[in-house]
């Protein structure tokens, strides 16, 4: 095994090692340093560019020393495999390194195209990070990894013992491939696409491919292919939420999809087209690949020859659909422009703020319920609430340790009944749009969000636990005065009840001791029997 050190511009350490077989013992002629020195250059320049062909072999490595001091920003790609030839943009793999946090460095394995990467082993859900050495391997095995030079492996293809015996680089569709000795693929890259989908590539449904809102966001976007439709979604906290879709018509089904430079199609199980994602112009440059955007739109992309970059042919979705067009603090208007939710006068809590409130009527909850009239949100959520009322609907949301915003649709195509509607709960205020032909008091879509309780600062604005708790205070004031009520007609019942009994009898009783006599002669005038005279 011998190692060979080659000096970047950038003043890195790059060992490339390869294992070579000890030649037969020759006389040779001693020289000096300098003499070796420049006997050693050409092999060296070669060695450089040895693996700058298609095909990395069994028992290669390739390593990337890191500064020694941790350098905030640092970025840096080595070429490992370079496809041949003047088109461009061409095809190559590459060792990535990007500093991180906390010290560390991210490394992984790339293919770029130009200066794009379109296919890379980093995932939003799974990074290497390195401390002092990147190093790629396709060890003796057949596993083709990453690891940082101290046995530790962030990244491995899952080859082992399937007879791998070289890495090669596809020069016209940008695959990366393992072949074993009789040249059959092993593993690649298409089956593992990242955030982009290239010319020749082809899946087999379900697949999904993501992207992250920025290199360090544990949020990410991911765009995720199923046999009924292709649907874009946000992943935020413990939600998920879509935002786009693509369904076939006739409800057909989907088995495939296969990228050509007319765009992306979609096959059922017979290979018959069943939809496409095609450029908006006909006669549109050849597409070179799909991308899902750290915006979370999807687009076309050909390669603009006379200006040496990409430029969209296709983007899925407008500047007021995207999920996050004005951040989670603002409100997209019909105009395109973004303004802030203070200028209607509220401020939605921070996320990390949020608390539980144990009731909505108690006094000492730390957050209140705002309604936002005449906005909407292009976010959808995963398992909303039917047939249920709008207090019910903000009311829960309030209660939510996690939400911070609610979307209470009044009329779901005639589906629910009166009084009743779908609820969404969120956990970010993103997305949010004015409603299209709308006005303020738009009864279609009702959007709330949780703000500090005293952070309202609209006086036409409905405080939902303000007005609950006055609701509260009317119904115990009333039913108090109904009991009241109760009680004092039952005692006036009780009361007229005995009086007029007892009168009776005190009359009957006086009665009997004054007139017994009269009564008595009178009674034997008119000829009726005393009973006891």
């Amino acid at each position: 095994m011998q190692a060979y050190r080659i000096k970047t511009n950038r003043h890195q350490n790059i060992f490339i090692f390869l294992s070579r077989t000890q030649p037969k013992k020759k006389k040779i002629m001693t020289m000096s340093a300098e003499c070796t020195w420049f006997a050693l250059l050409p092999i060296a320049l070669l060695l450089q560019t040895a693996f700058s062909s298609l095909d990395f072999p069994t028992g290669a490595r390739f390593a990337v020393h890191l500064p020694l001091i941790y350098q905030p920003g640092f970025t840096e790609r080595t070429t490992v495999l370079e496809a041949a030839g003047e088109r461009q943009p061409r095809f190559a793999a590459a060792v990535s390194v990007e500093a991180g946090t906390r010290g560390y460095y991210l490394c992984s394995l790339v293919v770029l195209l130009g200066n794009v990467t379109v296919w890379s082993s980093d995932q939003p859900i799974q990074e290497f990070a390195a401390g002092r050495l990147c190093q790629v391997e396709l060890a003796e095995d057949g596993q083709l990894r990453l690891t940082d030079g101290a046995g530790v492996a962030g990244w491995w293809s899952a080859t082992a013992g399937l007879g791998a015996k070289t890495l090669h680089l596809d020069s016209r569709t940008g695959n990366l491939v393992l072949l074993d000795d009789k040249k059959h693929t092993v593993w690649q890259s298409f089956d593992k696409p990242t955030d982009k989908l290239l010319q020749g590539q082809w899946l087999r449904l379900p697949s999904y491919f993501t992207v992250s809102l920025t290199k360090f966001s544990p949020a990410f976007y991911s765009v995720e292919l199923d046999g009924d439709r292709i649907a874009a979604y946000l992943y935020f906290g413990q939600g998920r939420y879509s935002y786009w879709e693509l369904i076939p018509s006739h409800n057909r089904t989907m088995a495939f999809v296969g990228m050509s430079e007319s765009g992306l199609t979609m096959f059922d199980r017979g290979r018959r087209p069943v939809a496409q994602i095609s450029p908006a112009l006909k006669k549109a440059e050849p597409v070179r690949f799909l991308a899902l955007g750290h915006d979370g739109n999807l687009g076309l992309y050909f390669f603009d020859g006379p200006n040496n970059k990409f430029r969209a042919s296709y983007k899925a979705l407008a500047f007021c659909e995207l999920p996050l067009a004005c951040g989670v603090h603002g409100v997209c208007s019909a105009s395109g422009s973004c303004t802030d939710f203070s200028a209607r006068g509220v401020e939605p809590a921070q996320s990390g703020t949020l608390v539980c409130n144990a009731t909505a009527n108690n006094s000492s909850v730390a957050h209140d319920m705002v309604e936002v009239r005449g906005v909407t949100t292009v976010l959808k959520a995963a398992s909303p609430l039917a047939n249920v009322t709008v207090q019910q609907c903000v009311d829960l949301c309030l209660r939510s340790c996690s939400c911070a915003a609610a979307l209470y649709v009044e009329d779901n195509n005639g589906i629910v009944t009166a009084g009743s509607g779908v609820c969404s709960h969120y956990e970010l205020t993103a997305g949010v749009r004015e409603v299209i032909g709308g006005s303020d008091d738009s009864p279609g879509y009702r959007y709330w969000v949780k703000v500090l309780k005293g952070r309202n600062c609209r006086e036409d604005e409905e405080d939902y636990s303000a007005t609950n708790a006055v609701l509260t205070k009317i119904l115990i004031i009333f039913g108090t005065v109904d009991v009241l009520g109760l009680l004092l007609f039952a005692g006036l019942s009780v009361y007229y009840f005995f009086r007029p009994h007892k009168r009776a009898i005190d009359k009957h009783v006086t009665g009997e001791g004054e007139g017994a006599g009269h009564g008595r002669g009178a009674e034997e005038q008119d000829g009726t029997t005393n009973i006891g005279g």
